[in-house]
């Protein structure tokens, strides 16, 4: 099995428990146990209930041998809880490498910059209207700009590769706005580019 503790935007918490199993052809089989919404808070214990009702409920507790989570703490703890081994995601742990990498790398401040820019569209529909009204100017396809969150796979390759491929119309739409932005230079620009190229192999 694997299991995710996760937040739905109108802010209800929710785990959602996977069935995974090798057919006798060999080939990968998965299928969606329950996607259940969770009142109490995620300590390890009731994590581990959690994880055993949906094993009892489909009578798959003696056919089960590992449960996937992430590396979280207290998803590690329950199933240490439980007679099963506990695997770590091998996405999780990837996108955790680039995370940890970035915050320590030269892209750090030309990160900052992109995830204003993209705040300022984001958190005004005056500027977003104007960002559309550019890409409809430029023959673009219309569509907002993407911002990243640390708990999202892949989102700051996501919002490097909208924000770079929306360039033109971005620069258009802050051209005609009073605002404070400090844009990325022409090398930062290319940066994000080289950035790009060096995330696409990790999603």
């Amino acid at each position: 099995m694997t299991g995710d503790h996760w937040t739905s935007v109108s802010n209800n918490k929710n785990l959602g428990v996977t069935a995974h199993y090798i057919s006798d052809a060999w080939e990968l089989k998965s299928f969606v146990l329950t996607l259940l919404k969770t009142e109490e808070r995620h300590f390890a214990e009731a994590c581990k209930e959690q994880f055993l009702s949906v094993a009892r409920k489909w009578d798959i507790e003696g056919k089960t041998t590992t449960i996937g989570t992430d590396s979280a703490r207290n998803m590690v703890a329950a199933i240490r809880l439980t007679r099963y081994e506990h695997m770590n995601c091998v996405a999780h742990t990837l996108q955790r490498s680039v995370t940890v990498s970035l915050a320590d790398s030269s892209f750090v401040n030309v990160l900052v910059k992109a995830r204003k820019v993209v705040g300022h569209f984001k958190h005004s529909p005056a500027n977003a209207a104007e960002l559309q009204a550019q890409q409809v100017s430029l023959g673009k396809k219309q569509e907002p700009l993407i911002q990243d969150v640390p708990t999202r796979w892949n989102s700051t390759l996501e919002m490097v590769k909208c924000l770079s491929s929306n360039k033109e119309a971005v620069i258009a739409a802050l051209y005609n706005q009073e605002h404070k932005l400090v844009l990325p230079t022409a090398a930062e620009w290319d940066k994000l580019q080289r950035l790009e190229t060096l995330l696409e192999p990790c999603r």
